[in-house]
């Protein structure tokens, strides 16, 4: 008789085990959901990294001794919207626009 109960008792706990094996909160169907994540956040990072680098790069450009007066006039340009006497300055009104609803 203790051995039906023994193995019932030992049958629930191996579905027991199963069960969130496969679907429990740590399991493989959560660790797949996971790894997804990993791919995006890394892709997010290279992105970030990528990013960072060209700033670095705008930095030692713009270091003193050795400033780019390019890099210069493009930051006033596009910054500071500066222009020089006699340009002629089109604004496209979609991009005005686009901007305004941001």
């Amino acid at each position: 008789m203790t051995s039906k109960w023994a193995a019932g008792a030992m049958s629930l706990t191996i579905a027991y085990f199963a069960y969130h094996a496969f679907a429990g909160e740590q399991g493989l169907g959560s660790w797949t959901d996971k790894q997804t994540e990993l791919a995006d956040k890394k892709e997010v990072l290279e992105s970030l990294v990528a990013e960072n680098a060209a700033l670095q790069k705008d930095i030692a450009r713009l270091t003193p001794g050795q400033i780019d007066p390019d890099l210069v006039e493009y930051l006033a340009r596009r910054d500071l919207g500066f222009v020089y006497p006699g340009e002629l300055v089109l604004v496209d009104r979609a991009v005005r626009d686009a901007d305004t609803h941001r």
